[in-house]
């Protein structure tokens, strides 16, 4: 038998775990065991990370209260306030650079390039902390918080530098929703090449069904989601004291 380790949790079946993946957005009320939560911090703590730099720090809300309000600033998500834990992985360069000037080094402001590198730390780090979390037996979803960062660092009380913007949902299954489809592998990978175009738009837009337009509306067309993401993005970089491209 294969064993696999992972931040300390010991995972036999991790692709079986990969595998049955599917987002729970409803939760028993029976906290996280503390061990646990230490186990799953612990393997978002052994995540890969360039440079080793490890830009980024994990907040673990237990606190209802702060839940609620998290909630709340991200849309009304109920699922947010309801799971016993909700882990905000946030960009941190505050930390680097107190350390970059205690060895002599007086840094820059951090910019566009170190924020798209924390963020691909905070992404990685996350799902190291859900497949432990899933090992264990909790459900989790992750929660998108680039679309409103800086109203969440302001309710954890986050300095400057540091930017939320993943969010991950833990606790015991109150549901157990099926897998949902993805790109078929044909279109998501090949090799030494870029997959083949043949059929590629109806084999994507076939795994959403009749929600393809509607979803592809929101997301891709002018003036959509990720436009409005951006800007806001670039707002909280500034007023979180990083550079912006237009300076």
């Amino acid at each position: 038998m294969v064993v696999y380790w992972l931040g300390g949790v010991e995972c036999r079946s991790c692709l079986d775990v990969i595998g049955g993946h599917a987002s729970v957005r409803r939760f028993r009320p029976e906290p996280v065991d503390p061990r646990d939560l230490e186990k799953i911090l612990e393997a978002a703590r052994r995540a890969p990370t360039s440079w080793n730099l490890q830009p980024l720090t994990v907040t673990a809300v237990t606190d209802p209260e702060l839940r609620k309000k998290l909630a709340e600033a991200v849309g009304g998500q109920e699922h947010v306030a309801e799971a016993p834990v909700f882990l905000v992985f946030s960009v941190d360069y505050h930390k680097l650079l107190e350390a970059a000037r205690a060895v002599g080094v007086e840094p820059a402001d951090p910019g566009l390039g170190h924020l798209v590198v924390g963020a691909l730390d905070a992404g990685i780090a996350s799902g190291w902390a859900a497949l432990a979390a899933e090992e264990l037996g909790y459900g989790v979803v992750f929660i998108a918080l680039y679309s409103n960062p800086c109203r969440v660092a302001d309710i954890l009380g986050l300095p400057r530098r540091v930017i939320p913007v993943v969010g991950l949902c833990i606790g015991r299954p109150a549901e157990h929703p099926e897998p949902r489809p993805r790109h078929p592998m044909e279109v998501f990978a090949a090799e030494n090449r870029y997959p083949s175009p043949e059929g590629m738009a109806e084999k994507v837009s076939s795994v959403y069904g009749q929600k393809a337009g509607k979803l592809f509306r929101y997301v891709l067309a002018p003036s959509g989601y990720y436009e409005s993401v951006g800007e806001t993005l670039l707002r909280c970089m500034e007023e979180r004291g990083y550079k912006t491209p237009a300076k």
